[in-house]
């Protein structure tokens, strides 16, 4: 029980600083810049998620499936997996410098910004560098050195950021910059750990295990391009259906939304390795869904609270970011719901039936499309908070239920319960005003800590915690 406390709590550290410093970070650039300024930022970071959806080739994420079992040969196992990701980032960074002006119009409505866009090129392959550095180190559950780095780039972006404000200008430019010079410098560093570590040689290439890999990947890439719209077609349309302001306040609620998705980064970088180890082990069911209802309980509790504290993003942000607190409670919805189905969902990883990702995101990203089309028109950056929170409703049900098909039938009641309970509260404090959203939040929560005195009480979890067997 203790160790298994000081592995999560490890890999807790790096994202709940990183978060904090996200959270001064984002105040920080509202203040010196206006919302017209901060949407065009966001069309960098949306640039810079979009190469990362389709150049991976899903080898990341074959990565961690063979880990375990190539635990003796990780550099063979590393070598392959990098050499196509870091080849497509280099290959996409020449076709970004060459077709410079181009790329700054679609992203800044300018072709003049292409200082930006060779940034965004530089970067690339650096990225890949750090995911794949980071990924081995998460698989390692080595939590302590993966929060140091999660830091530091979080530290570097902030300090970066700061300086470039007050000795550059303050624009969207010193915040794109920034975050290139944040992501190179640690992918650099992460560089020469993964060389002194692994000795990489030619003779490593492995046409078979890379063929073996990208027949697990692949099938993830068209469900990653559908995902990409599931987090990214809501700033898109916004983008060419409205202004760069209203682009803005909705990129700064999206930020708002990371103090949920902290607890998200803390559980799904412990929970991977560990959920693959345990299927390798051959684990009980009942220990994966024990895992699951905790979770459940806590994200939801978690996400009535911040709702509760809703008026607070208006301090954080300042005056001219205000309407974001009317776009950001549909927006939990997806740190919410894309936690709970990692641990639902992992049968389909367990199984390794990838392409049924492909159809779990199509229908979400059908939805998201289909929703923001109807919703933007309507009520702009709400709307489009909207579709994207019901849109990870169809996904999560999409991989719940493949999973549970393949896997075994788990019972579904907690989590249509959570689901109603969240979908009421982030209603209510959308389009409501008042005490009637508060009210009806707060007796939720009261109802939530009885049912969990009972079920502690019930479950005796606390000799249970106590004796360790709660983790076994």
């Amino acid at each position: 029980m203790i160790n298994f406390l000081k592995k999560i709590g490890s890999f807790s550290v790096g994202p709940i600083i990183g978060a904090l410093i996200s959270f001064i970070t984002v105040p920080i650039i509202t203040h010196f810049i206006s919302p017209e300024e901060y949407g065009k930022a966001s069309m960098f970071i949306l640039a810079q998620s979009t190469f990362s959806a389709v150049m991976y080739l899903g080898m990341d994420q074959a990565f961690v499936r063979e880990f375990n079992i190539m635990k003796k040969n990780i550099t063979k196992l590393l070598y392959n997996a990098m050499l196509i990701p870091i080849s497509l980032s280099i290959l996409t960074a020449l076709v970004s410098i060459a077709f410079s002006k181009n790329v700054s119009q679609v992203l800044f409505n300018t072709p003049d910004e292409t200082l930006a866009v060779y940034a965004l090129a530089f970067l690339l392959p650096f990225m890949v560098i750090e995911t794949f550095a980071l990924l081995k180190i998460r698989m390692e559950e080595k939590g302590l050195l993966y929060s140091f780095y999660t830091i530091l780039l979080k530290t570097v972006i902030l300090i970066v950021t700061i300086l470039l404000f007050v000795s550059y200008e303050a624009s969207f430019r010193s915040v794109v910059y920034a975050a290139s010079i944040g992501e190179i410098f640690t992918g650099f560093l992460l560089g020469i750990f993964l060389i002194k570590d692994n000795r990489f040689s030619n003779k490593l290439i492995d046409k078979e295990l890379q063929k073996k890999m990208l027949k697990f990947g692949v099938p993830l890439v068209p469900a990653f391009a559908v995902g990409w719209i599931l987090t990214s077609m809501d700033k898109v349309m916004l983008r060419t259906m409205c202004t760069y302001e209203e682009l803005g306040v909705y990129s700064a609620a999206f930020k708002i939304v990371s103090v949920l998705s902290v607890l998200q980064a803390c559980f799904t970088l412990y929970w991977t390795p560990v959920a693959y180890r345990w299927y390798q082990e051959k684990k009980e069911g009942k220990s994966f869904e024990n895992v699951s209802k905790i979770v459940t309980v806590l994200m939801t509790t978690i996400c009535l609270g911040i709702l509760l504290l809703k008026n607070l993003v208006a301090i954080i942000l300042g005056n001219d970011f205000k309407k974001a607190i009317s776009i950001f409670p549909f927006l939990l919805l997806f740190p919410v719901l894309y936690t709970l189905a990692e641990t639902t969902g992992i049968g389909i990883g367990f199984k390794r039936k990838t392409w049924y990702n492909i159809l779990v995101s199509f229908i979400a990203g059908i939805t998201n499309i289909a929703l923001n089309w109807l919703l933007i028109p309507i009520f702009s950056g709400t709307g489009a908070a909207m579709a994207t929170g019901l849109s990870y409703i169809a996904f999560f049900w999409g991989k719940t239920l493949i999973s549970r098909k393949l896997w075994y039938k788990f019972d579904l009641k907690i989590y249509i319960i959570a689901m109603l309970i969240v979908l009421l509260n982030c209603t209510t404090h959308t389009f409501l005003s008042g005490w009637i959203p508060y009210t009806i939040t707060g007796i939720n929560l009261i109802i939530i800590f009885i049912y969990i005195l009972v079920f502690v009480k019930k479950n005796n979890i606390v000799e249970r915690f106590k004796s360790g067997e709660l983790f076994k």
